[in-house]
């Protein structure tokens, strides 16, 4: 049986946590909207690029130019994971390292895999049963350009060279109709190419068509690798967020019962001084 003193001391507990998981919330209420305004300016920026990539190809049929089309599938293949660097988001990295086991032991059974980890939580887990490549935390809790240009040219320079066959990402998505989302990095395939043959435009470019092909290449691949980061980081604070909800409820709920217990162990106390100063009269 408890006494006044210990759920006195559990319910001030429970109160300091209930304040912290509230907090918690609040700053990830606040993470979620401000990268949920990251993907809207990114969403942009992918579609102008990408018209200007299609047109270049269109308008002089540069195909010559376009290095993604054949590959050997005999090498390895380069899986990136985006997972967090904490937990405390509920099943946020449970569900996506889950889905990675079975994409590897079912898709990839018979390849030799290769992970290029973004995100602590997925580094500590998959090294144990697979090869890392590359590891980075850092693009988590800081993205930049400077770190994700370094590791989208190296992975690109190493596609080229044949080192790879595949480059594949596998990140929660920020949508509601599906939770994990796996996407080819290269080769990718130019949409809407065959269709749009016929819609030329007569543009001058400067530099050369040539030069600035040479720089859309890596840049789509990039722009596809940060909006996907953006995702992941979103729906790993909409996640927290969720979480912490459901943690502050639970905390109130038990500090309200430990509340009744302390209140009716004080009056049971009370009645029974009262009894004792009676029956001594």
């Amino acid at each position: 049986m408890y006494n006044l003193k210990e759920i006195k001391g559990r319910v001030k507990t429970v109160s300091s946590i209930v304040k912290i998981t509230n907090a918690m919330k609040m700053v990830s209420s606040v993470k979620l909207k401000k990268y949920q305004d990251k993907i809207y300016k990114c969403k942009i920026y992918k579609k102008k690029i990408e018209e200007i990539f299609r047109l270049l190809l269109i308008n002089n049929n540069n195909y010559k130019h376009y290095p993604y089309k054949t590959y050997n599938k005999k090498k390895p293949i380069l899986l990136i994971v985006i997972t967090s660097n904490r937990g405390l988001c509920g099943y946020f990295n449970n569900l996506l390292l889950k889905k990675t086991d079975q994409l590897i032991e079912s898709v990839f059974c018979k390849k030799q895999i290769y992970i290029l980890s973004i995100g602590k939580i997925g580094k500590d887990f998959l090294s144990k049963k697979y090869p890392i490549y590359l590891y980075n935390s850092d693009l988590i809790e800081n993205i930049n350009e400077i770190n994700l240009s370094t590791i989208v040219d190296d992975i690109y320079k190493n596609f080229l060279n044949g080192y790879f066959s595949n480059i594949k990402i596998i990140y929660n998505s920020y949508n509601c109709n599906k939770l994990i989302s796996i996407k080819q990095i290269l080769p990718f395939k130019i949409e809407n190419i065959e269709n749009n043959k016929n819609n030329k435009n007569n543009y001058i470019f400067e530099p050369s068509e040539e030069e600035i092909l040479k720089y859309l290449f890596p840049e789509i691949i990039k722009i596809n690798i940060y909006k996907y980061i953006l995702e992941s980081i979103t729906s790993e604070n909409l996640s927290r967020m969720i979480a912490m909800h459901k943690a502050k409820d639970n905390g109130i709920k038990i500090n309200n019962e430990l509340l009744f217990i302390y209140n009716k162990l004080r009056k049971e106390n009370i009645t029974k001084e009262i009894l004792e100063i009676v029956g001594g009269i």
